[in-house]
């Protein structure tokens, strides 16, 4: 006869405690962006990765492919910021250790990441959603729990989001030089090294360029090709009743992040998001600032 065993306790209480952290990640701020240590399996080496609500897959950079002599298993095609396609090389990690966490053959696109500085990969939306994340500027770490209620400890303000594809959606609204207000759609982008950068459409729709007075220009090298930002500020963003003054903002007309389900006017990045602590819980749709 078949004999069946199991570990002390309810496994089924087990599955749904997301009180206790599964695992606590400290991370460093480098050039406005989040990165994490992460080890992978066949490797003793400590890998460097961006760690962006704002990325739909995980990328690993096609030097430290090379280094753990990972083998392309495939390609794919990748959407860059203004939406031209890129084939991809694809491979698959065996195992990913995020501290005490082990992420089993993770999926990870190869990309040439030199532009970003000294990392090895970004992780993405498609391992990011499968857990309660906590983003805590203050402290310099990322809280992970396991999918369900978001934990009671938390003292944030509630705003429920959408999902564009993968990527989460907040309302807010910024203010105008000339006092005018502009509601719209954002994406949450933690990885993104700017406070606010609009999709183009938008831009044009509400005549921006026009109103907004230009600070300075960047020239910038995408997937595919060089990109040319204009900077500027607006006098506020409001979001879930916060009010951030004097934003940092950006457009290129090459920018036009499509929205699935409606207008996206376009990312809010790391100048907005470093005051605060944030918890998305993907399953439930919830993200809670404090």
């Amino acid at each position: 006869m078949p004999a069946y065993a199991q570990r002390r306790g309810s496994p089924t209480a087990a599955a749904t405690d997301n009180t206790k952290p599964v695992a606590i990640i400290p991370f460093q701020l480098v050039n406005r962006q989040v990165i994490i240590p992460v080890l992978v399996s066949g490797s003793k080496d400590t890998l460097h990765f961006i760690f962006d609500t704002g990325a739909e897959v995980s990328i690993l950079h096609t030097t430290t492919a090379a280094r753990l002599q990972l083998k392309s298993a495939g390609n794919a095609f990748m959407t860059g910021t203004n939406n031209a396609m890129a084939k991809t090389d694809m491979a698959t990690i065996n195992a990913l250790y995020l501290k005490e966490l082990r992420l089993p053959y993770v999926k990870v696109y190869l990309e040439n990441l030199s532009n970003l500085g000294p990392v090895d990969g970004i992780i993405g939306v498609a391992l990011l959603k499968l857990y309660i994340v906590k983003i805590d500027y203050r402290s310099q770490q990322i809280v992970l729990y396991k999918q369900g209620k978001t934990p009671v400890n938390n003292a944030g303000r509630l705003l429920h989001f959408q999902l564009n594809f993968s990527t989460p959606v907040i309302d807010a609204s910024i203010q105008l030089p000339d006092g005018r207000r502009l509601p719209g759609h954002y994406h949450i982008t933690t990885g993104g090294d700017y406070g606010i950068l609009f999709n183009w459409p938008y831009v044009d729709k509400n005549k921006l360029n026009t109103v907004l007075p230009t600070t300075n220009t960047d020239r910038v090298q995408d997937m595919l090709k060089v990109l040319y930002y204009i900077n500027s500020s607006v006098p506020s963003l409001e979001m879930g009743g916060h009010s951030i003054a004097a934003v940092p903002v950006s457009y290129s007309k090459d920018i036009d992040d499509l929205g699935v389900f409606t207008e996206v006017a376009g990312s809010i990045g790391y100048d907005v998001w470093k005051d605060f602590t944030l918890t998305i819980n993907y399953d439930r749709k919830e993200l809670y600032l404090e």
